[in-house]
């Protein structure tokens, strides 16, 4: 147990979190035991196995890393193994303080047209869509299904609608890949309502916007700064203060069902 005003123990091999661990030297202290610690996992690969023994060595907290794959049924396993700590998932395309600033900027207004496109390499197509979703999410509040999806050689278009009975919010998402070496993509969305709001989350140039328009003009969220491993930890290290129970996973699992529906062969080129 972590005691209060405590350094907690962080457990992690990767530069960026070793950094984050540094900046906060009140808060945290590197260690080579995975039992009490923050256990910091790396997306690639099966990560999913890597957090599980991650909890069973006894980690007061996980982080997840820019999780690359995310089957739906690792996911839901790995929910169920880690019930009663904080697990986070660091999603750079989807940060927490983005997503809150996009919200408040709204001021409780819903949204009555969501447009959201996306861009990245072959290889992390899956994970930015999972994030193009996500952002699709945050608008609509609350679960999504996807209605249909058409392809072509190199995209996906989409269209996505509220699962509650509350209402069917109409969603559009496009999804293309790009020849290229930068790494992160891109993810713009576009929502129409009395507040018309756009976010552009540029991962290779380092951008990160939020606009909220009305009649009266336009605001500009302040830019984010922080890096996304010291949000990560930050949010680690209050979940454990505050014994909040955060839903990263449900919402990873969520979002993951429905990026499958992209992600998978199509036969032709028309809608499914």
């Amino acid at each position: 147990m972590i005691g209060e005003g405590a350094a907690v123990p962080v457990f992690t091999s990767l530069p960026a979190y070793r950094a984050a661990a540094a900046e906060l030297p009140l808060s945290t202290r590197l260690t080579t035991t995975v039992g009490g610690s923050v256990a910091v996992v790396p997306g690639a690969g099966e990560w999913w196995k890597e957090a599980a023994e991650a909890r069973r060595q006894s980690a007061a907290a996980i982080v997840v890393v820019d999780p690359v794959e995310a089957p739906a049924s690792a996911v839901e396993m790995l929910h169920q193994r880690c019930k009663g700590i904080p697990v986070i998932v660091e999603r750079p395309r989807l940060r927490s303080d983005v997503v809150a600033d996009a919200r408040a900027g709204r001021a409780g207004i819903p949204a009555r047209v969501v447009m959201v496109e996306c861009a990245s390499l072959d290889s992390e197509f899956e994970a930015v869509v999972r994030d193009a979703i996500g952002w699709a999410r945050v608008f609509d509040g609350g679960s999504l299904r996807v209605r249909s999806v058409s392809a072509t050689p190199r995209s996906r278009m989409g269209l996505l609608e509220s699962a509650s009975a509350a209402g069917a919010l109409p969603i559009a998402l496009s999804a293309t890949t790009l020849a290229g070496r930068e790494e992160g993509g891109l993810v713009r969305v576009l929502v129409l309502a009395e507040v018309l709001s756009s976010v552009t989350v540029d991962v290779p140039a380092g951008l990160m916007c939020v606009e909220n328009s009305t009649s009266e003009g336009t605001l500009r969220m302040s830019t984010r700064f922080e890096a996304s491993a010291r949000l990560s930890l930050r949010r680690a290290l209050e979940a454990l203060a505050s014994g909040e129970a955060l839903a990263d996973l449900e919402e990873l699992l969520h979002d993951s069902r429905l990026a499958a529906a992209f992600s998978r062969p199509i036969q032709g080129d028309g809608l499914e």
